[in-house]
């Protein structure tokens, strides 16, 4: 079988989740690397997941049972470090899986924010990981783990953190190598790191920023026509692309880590540091 990998663009919205929902911002990306180049085998909504289960637990069983090189999520994997468990990472896990769910797939946003709390209190309103701060720093928007208002990544954070653990996959950087490695990734630090728009392409007014993003991901990726209306018409499908590129980066040890002895409890963003589509295996 020839090497393939996912992308998943993320929500912590649990209504987007939904069996029913029409308008899901969910996506998953599949492509398999052939004869060294990488070609788009599916593109669809987390609801479109074979399967008759919640399209959360889909996912999870998806990521846990497929056999895959990587898989990388456009969503937080730790907290700052002043908030992480002392046991790190594998205790965080455990700890958000204990978490009251209250009928939906994954707890509240709030629930992230009294545990960070409750292991240091905030020194400021929003506080970021490293990896979090260097992408501001570079001019990219990004979320705090421990913010619950609008705008916050608390609710993708307790969500992708109740997923890993479903998963139950080796998880990038603190394992390096696969099969079935999970992995940090981020659309706009993956735009970013390649000089190409990573803001306002979302949405109908979006669309020429987003047909210009595509001109030069195609370069990257054989994407096949039947796909092509998807990858073209949803900034969501778009990102769940672009996540792809992580998890390669990552699997191939390429992607560039600032701090390494802050990695180790807090993670890192994964980016792919390559303009060009060439594979290194």
């Amino acid at each position: 079988m020839p090497p393939k990998f996912h992308g998943v663009d993320f929500s912590g919205n649990h209504k987007m989740w939904r069996p029913g929902c029409r308008r899901s911002n969910v996506w998953v990306a599949t492509a398999e690397l052939r004869a060294g180049r990488l070609h788009l085998t599916a593109l669809r909504p987390v609801q479109d997941l074979p399967g008759t289960l919640h399209p959360f637990d889909r996912l999870a069983a998806f990521l846990s049972d497929d056999n895959y090189c990587a898989a990388a999520i456009d969503a937080p994997f730790a907290l700052p470090s002043r908030h992480m468990p002392a046991g790190g990472f594998p205790v965080l896990l455990g700890d958000v899986a204990r978490f009251a769910t209250e009928r939906r797939p994954f707890a509240k946003g709030g629930k992230l924010v009294e545990y960070g709390k409750s292991i240091a209190s905030l020194v400021e309103k929003k506080p970021l990981r490293k990896t979090e701060q260097v992408w501001r720093d570079r001019g990219v928007n990004v979320r705090s783990t421990l913010w619950d208002r609008p705008r916050g990544g608390a609710p993708f954070t307790v969500a992708n953190l109740t997923l890993l653990r479903r998963a139950g996959r080796p998880v990038w950087p603190w394992t390096r190598s696969g099969p079935g490695l999970l992995v940090e990734s981020f659309p706009a630090g993956q735009l970013r790191q390649w000089s190409l728009p990573y803001k306002g392409y979302d949405g109908p007014n979006g669309r020429v920023t987003r047909i210009t993003i595509l001109e030069e991901v195609a370069s990257r990726i054989h994407v096949p026509d039947r796909l092509y209306s998807r990858f073209k018409e949803s900034a969501d499908a778009l990102d769940s692309v672009l996540c792809l590129f992580a998890g390669i980066a990552a699997i191939e040890n390429i992607a560039p880590i600032e701090d390494s002895a802050i990695a180790k409890h807090e993670g890192w963003i994964a980016v792919h540091p390559d303009r060009d589509s060439s594979m290194r295996w």
